[in-house]
């Protein structure tokens, strides 16, 4: 056990004393800060493709706003692929069972085969996704209209999508493995500081400083969300720019198929 094992449960036990209202207005509220993230979630998205459209630099508040004429297209469409990718990994779920009900060699290679299978199509729901948003706002088109459109830029480079997506996936990864890195060496000062207010005896120094530090990670952790998100749309808006250009388009973006040509 650590120095202040017992005071510190103390205070956590003062945390954690709510009655039944208390925690009714906890659910309301987490309920409509949820909807409300949704829907500042899907503007955001319609504001930043629209930003990426433009050639000049925006104001972030009237490009939310044009983005509302998107917003019930770029919402069906978000809803579409939950519903897909939440049916793909109830179908990657259901060999577990069967390996479970079933622990022998010809379960563990289905097993492999369907992982091997959906994992892939999941990645090209997840790729056609993002080309019917970016067609959604870019071309002002309807839902169906843009699945149809990003169904059609996949099969023209599906090779060259999937070279995009994993170097695209291996920098993100990357980054991801920094900030890890960034948030372990944080726990040093975090511990530090966390020994020095229990010492203190302070409730309120305990709560002042334990809410400051995860305010910085819960800041660091959504800026480095931001900034990989934003990345991922600007490189996938600059693939379906030139994949759908009369005259770039009709030429092959795979390094694999270029270097086979030579």
């Amino acid at each position: 056990s650590f120095i202040g094992y017992e005071l510190a449960s103390q205070y956590i036990a003062r945390l954690t004393l709510l009655g039944p209202d208390r925690a009714k207005g906890i659910v309301i509220f987490a309920t409509l800060v949820g909807v409300l993230l949704i829907v500042m979630a899907t503007l955001s998205q319609g504001a930043l493709i629209l930003g990426l459209k433009s050639k000049k630099q925006q104001d972030p508040y009237c490009l939310k706003k044009e983005s509302q004429k998107h917003f019930w297209s770029l919402l069906v469409l978000a809803i579409l692929n939950k519903i897909m990718t939440l049916i793909l990994i109830m179908l990657m779920t259901l060999p577990l069972f069967y390996f479970y009900l079933q622990t022998t060699t010809s379960s563990a290679f289905l097993f492999f085969i369907l992982i091997a299978i959906l994992i892939p199509v999941l990645t090209i729901v997840n790729i056609i996704y993002m080309f019917a948003l970016i067609d959604v706002v870019d071309g002002n088109r309807h839902p169906l209209d843009a699945i149809a459109t990003g169904w059609k830029l996949f099969t023209r480079h599906w090779l060259a999508t999937l070279e995009y997506g994993l170097i695209l996936f291996l920098i993100v990864f990357l980054a991801g493995l920094l900030l890890i890195g960034l948030l372990l060496l944080l726990t040093v000062p975090y511990a530090l500081i966390f020994t020095t207010t229990l010492l203190t005896g302070s409730f309120t120094f305990f709560l002042i400083a334990n809410t400051l530090f995860g305010f910085f990670i819960i800041a660091l952790t959504l800026a480095f969300g931001g900034s990989c998100v934003t990345f991922q749309y600007s490189a996938w808006h600059q693939f379906y720019t030139r994949g759908l250009h009369r005259t770039h388009g009709k030429k092959v973006f795979s390094k694999i198929l270029r270097l086979a040509q030579r």
